[in-house]
């Protein structure tokens, strides 16, 4: 029988983010076809590449693990990593939208949007 890796996480300067509940971690380079009209796809050309993540987060008794509203508002770069299957991903952004939720049925959360680059990936 194989074993897969655990849940991953999120680190914000460095820090984990302990209430996360679930991330979405995206690579995009943006690339586009180069279309010719005699050889037709001729190739590519590299595009500005980027990530994005979203993160839901619960939020504890006392507050916000972390105040994504105060970041957001801020509109500053800030350091955010992923880890997964024993590999971080150092990337720098913003955190472009915050969302607050409150339901009857599960935990008050708070999630929120990362837009920015994959500065270098660790294993280990």
């Amino acid at each position: 029988m194989a074993l897969y890796s655990g849940p991953g996480f999120a680190l914000y300067n460095g820090t984990p983010i302990l209430q996360s509940s679930s991330i979405d971690f995206d690579i995009q380079t943006d690339n586009k076809d180069v279309n010719t009209q005699l050889l037709g796809r001729a190739g590519m050309s590299p595009g500005p590449k980027k990530v994005q993540a979203s993160i839901n987060c619960a939020i504890p008794q006392n507050g916000l693990e972390f105040d994504w509203v105060r970041i957001a508002n801020a509109q500053v770069e800030i350091p955010l990593a992923f880890k997964l299957a024993n590999t971080t991903y150092a990337c720098t952004g913003d955190v472009r939208s915050v969302k607050l939720s409150s339901s009857v049925d599960k935990a008050n959360e708070v999630s929120f949007e990362f837009h920015g680059t994959l500065d270098s990936t660790t294993t280990g």
